[in-house]
């Protein structure tokens, strides 16, 4: 899935469009093709936009990590990802559903 990410949005996003489309990823599978469902789950989530943030796929610094209460780990790191999944739990309202449905909507498009 991470190269699938990386031809869909071949300039990378910015942290808190990664965020969104992490959160949208794990909330719905609408527009995400078939072959991709298996990895939309915490674990495989938060392992590659770890991984992608580790290569670069990030434009920007995470300066709305705390936003997402992600503030304990390094962006490169799974627990940070985790931690934005988790913030649908804690907080209720860190997620931008246009947002979201945009970017996913950018994964049919390949």
């Amino acid at each position: 899935m991470e190269d699938y990410l990386n031809k869909c949005f071949p300039s990378g996003l910015t942290y808190n469009k990664a965020a969104q489309l992490c959160l949208q990823l794990y909330c719905s599978l609408e527009n995400v093709p078939e072959e991709l469902h298996q990895e939309c789950n915490k674990d495989g989530l938060a392992e590659m936009f770890a991984s992608l943030s580790k290569n670069g796929f990030l434009q920007d610094e995470p300066i709305s990590a705390a936003f997402y209460g992600a503030n304990f780990h390094n962006v490169t790191d799974k627990g940070h990802w985790i931690e934005i999944i988790a913030s649908i739990f804690k907080n209720g309202n860190t997620v931008d559903s246009e947002m979201g449905k945009e970017l996913a909507s950018c994964l049919t498009s390949l």
